[in-house]
């Protein structure tokens, strides 16, 4: 499929013709053969290793600092590989040609020889920067150094390159888990990254069979950057009281009814609450456990609901067996979601607490699926018009391949932006994200995006504004072009 990063390549550089690639990376592009590595043993490192391995890349160096994990990773590896074989996507002999083409190690210097590096190491920025100083030290100045971050900022990860280590061979190439399964890869931008490096790493996308959409460089992204608000409402209703204490699953089969392949608290289950917890830590958004201090970086209005169900109950997802939902691996391998009466009673304790303190009237009534739906994902859908007045996303089909490629939205509503334009109408979305601003003024993301209200203004959904080009054109000349429909 033709997105972004093949057709820049295309209307920049004839389709990649007219770019200066180092003969290295011609041949890695071309062979698959010359080394490959990636550094982090987890399970997201160890799917990306599997996709290159899939798709013949040889040899390809699985790095962990932790001899335990590496071992961890190498099986985790194979026993894939068997499931394929019994599947009958492979043979037994290919399975083991496979195997062959894998390094384990735990030595970062093995990777002098590779032309391209992925480094898919826990989400902490310090430790990334790190990693990208020592691996410009070990290997040739031209290896592609790519980042599997999921929202940190690439340019802090560049910048840990030394200027003359060539910090335009940097992007990101962020995976979504499990990565030997999802299609979609977010190709990163940086403000040092070359046109040579998004085209080389948008091949190697497309040769291990992923979808792969250029993005810009801001927290979150694309996908995670829109997520945000989502997962942000999705507690908020408690403490408004909107729904029950038993909202958990009303919600989610809100959203799945809708047409989401899973709701938004199995999804956090699934991904790990103590994974956002972490991250959120990292952003300064969580209390200091010390001092008992909010965090310094909120963006106005913050719950702690999901944090205290990390540091108070433990509760960390289906790993555990317990997160906003119980598990059992009696009953569907530990994977269906058992309502919690621990969870419910941590969410009318918090909200009972939160109202008290602000001294918040009960609303008559509760939230009918079609309110829930529509009150996560109009912020969800407002800041996907936000990145594109930021020039992230360069296209709303971009953000619509991202969420039906690696966020499960339903195929049938085409994507959230083209959701936005056919089913809910923009004048709808802007005038209840105008409504719910004045309810709560502290919430960032309920203030309509600029983009959303001119498109408002001319008439237009955001798809044609982009189709006609509107998005490059000054105010003048988009009235003319309007005045001649």
């Amino acid at each position: 499929m033709p997105f972004f990063a093949d057709r820049l390549a295309r209307n920049t550089s004839g389709g990649g013709k007219n770019l200066k690639f180092p003969p290295r990376i011609e041949s890695l592009l071309k062979t698959k053969v010359g080394g490959v590595g990636v550094i982090g043993a987890g399970t997201m490192g160890s799917g990306i290793a599997l996709s290159l391995l899939r798709a013949n890349y040889s040899p390809v160096y699985l790095v962990d600092n932790s001899e335990e994990g590496l071992k961890r990773g190498a099986s985790l590896i194979k026993s894939l590989l068997q499931t394929d074989v019994s599947k009958k996507r492979i043979t037994t002999e290919q399975a083991s040609k496979i195997s062959e083409s894998l390094i384990p190690t735990t030595n970062m210097q093995d990777l002098s020889a590779c032309v391209l590096v992925i480094e898919a190491v826990f989400e902490k920025l310090s430790l990334k920067q790190s990693i990208f100083s020592k691996l410009s030290s070990i290997v040739s100045d031209d290896t592609l150094l790519l980042s599997n971050t999921s929202t940190l900022d690439l340019n802090a990860i560049a910048s840990s390159i030394p200027p003359n280590k060539n910090r335009a061979r940097c992007a990101g190439m962020h995976f979504f888990s499990p990565a030997h399964v999802m299609k979609l890869v977010e190709i990163v931008t940086s403000s040092y990254t070359s046109p040579e490096t998004i085209y080389a790493v948008q091949t190697v996308t497309q040769q291990i069979r992923k979808v792969g959409v250029v993005v810009g460089n801001c927290d979150g992204f694309v996908g995670n950057r829109m997520v945000f608000p989502y997962t942000s409402e999705m507690v908020f209703l408690f403490e408004e009281n909107l729904v029950s204490e038993k909202g958990v699953k009303e919600i989610d089969d809100a959203l799945m009814e809708f047409g989401m392949a899973i709701g938004p608290f199995i999804m956090s289950d699934l991904a790990g609450n103590d994974i956002g917890y972490a991250i959120r830590r990292e952003k300064g958004l969580v209390r200091d456990p010390k001092t008992g201090l909010p965090g310094p970086n909120r963006p106005g209005r913050y719950t702690e609901l999901a944090d205290e169900l990390v540091t108070k109950y433990g509760r960390v997802g289906q790993k555990a067996l317990k997160g906003w939902y119980d598990y059992d691996r009696k009953i569907g391998k530990g994977r269906a979601p058992i309502p919690s009466k621990e969870v419910e009673q941590h969410i009318a304790k918090y909200a009972s607490a939160f109202r008290k303190k602000n001294m918040l009237p009960s609303p008559p009534k509760k939230l009918s699926k079609e309110e829930i739906v529509n009150r996560i994902l109009f912020p969800l859908v407002n800041e996907g018009f936000k990145i594109l007045e930021e020039n992230i996303a360069q296209r709303p089909s971009d953000i619509d391949v991202i969420y039906l490629y690696g966020y499960g939205w339903p195929n049938w509503r085409g994507g959230p932006m083209f959701w936005a334009d056919n089913e809910v109408k923009l004048p709808t979305l802007l005038r209840t994200l105008e409504d719910l601003h004045r309810q709560h003024p502290d919430t960032i993301y309920f203030v309509p995006s600029k983009l959303l209200r001119k498109c408002v203004d001319m008439g237009i959904g955001v798809g044609e504004y982009y189709e006609r080009g509107l998005n490059k054109q000054s105010d003048k000349d988009k009235q003319v072009a309007l005045s001649k429909l």
